[in-house]
């Protein structure tokens, strides 16, 4: 059993003392040597912790600790308890670790998420780019292709009926053929055929200066700085002929 004291005197010379007993009327001899870290002289009063040990028949201070100097092992013990983190610490690390984990896997699985949404949106633009891409030259080919059957044709475009009707014409006179073409497309669209000998430029440019809307049409047609088409659809005139 360990006891607690402080050492009464010291010789140096001999290199022993006594010790005065906590709670106990009886000194205890020590030695020098049997003291830790014996290089530092004991001083009067200075607390020490030890046990009753027997050495040749009689008792001594044995397994002595000087409590004024610590060892090193003693310091070391000391210090790991200073720094040992608590129960609660240690959980709260623990939590925080794994917190961190799930943040870091988080953000792995939406960065991975966008890169295949991102994937998909540029497949799907590609894919609509190229479809409409097939679709314009498709509807080239078809023009290009009408254009070589119906030969020269001005930029209007035909109707289906009105593809039909021009080739029976076609077949009925000998008129050439790009005229034939023009006065289908007017008679498709609902525009009075125009006699060229009828009316001729003459500086005229303005709706308020045309006597009818068949004139107007040859002006437009024909003439340069007309301002009688306002919405350019083809039609001169129209509020003021009631078209």
């Amino acid at each position: 059993m360990f006891l607690n004291g402080k050492i009464k005197s010291f010789s140096p010379s001999r290199g022993f003392g006594f010790i005065e007993v906590d709670g106990d009327v009886d000194d205890v001899f020590f030695h020098i040597k049997d003291l830790p870290q014996n290089n530092i002289e004991p001083k009067i009063g200075e607390a020490l912790q030890f046990m009753i040990v027997e050495d040749q028949g009689k008792f001594k201070a044995g397994n002595i600790q000087r409590l004024n100097h610590p060892t090193e092992t003693q310091k070391l013990g000391e210090l790991k308890k200073k720094v040992r983190p608590s129960n609660s610490s240690v959980r709260y690390n623990e939590a925080g670790h794994k917190s961190t984990i799930i943040t870091v896997i988080g953000v792995i699985v939406i960065a991975v998420l966008g890169f295949l949404i991102y994937g998909k949106y540029q497949s799907y633009s590609i894919e609509k780019q190229h479809k409409a891409e097939q679709l314009m030259l498709e509807q080239q080919q078809i023009v290009e292709g009408q254009r070589k059957a119906l030969g020269e044709l001005p930029d209007q475009v035909l109707t289906e009926q009105g593809k039909q009707n021009l080739d029976a014409e076609l077949h009925q006179t000998n008129q050439p053929r790009s005229e034939r073409v023009t006065q289908s497309i007017d008679k498709q669209n609902g525009r009075l055929p125009v006699s060229t000998g009828q009316f001729k430029c003459d500086g005229r440019t303005h709706c308020s200066q045309m006597r009818s809307y068949e004139e107007a049409v040859y002006f437009l047609r024909n003439c340069p700085n007309t301002q009688m088409d306002g919405n350019n659809d083809g039609e001169p005139c129209e509020r003021q002929f009631g078209k």
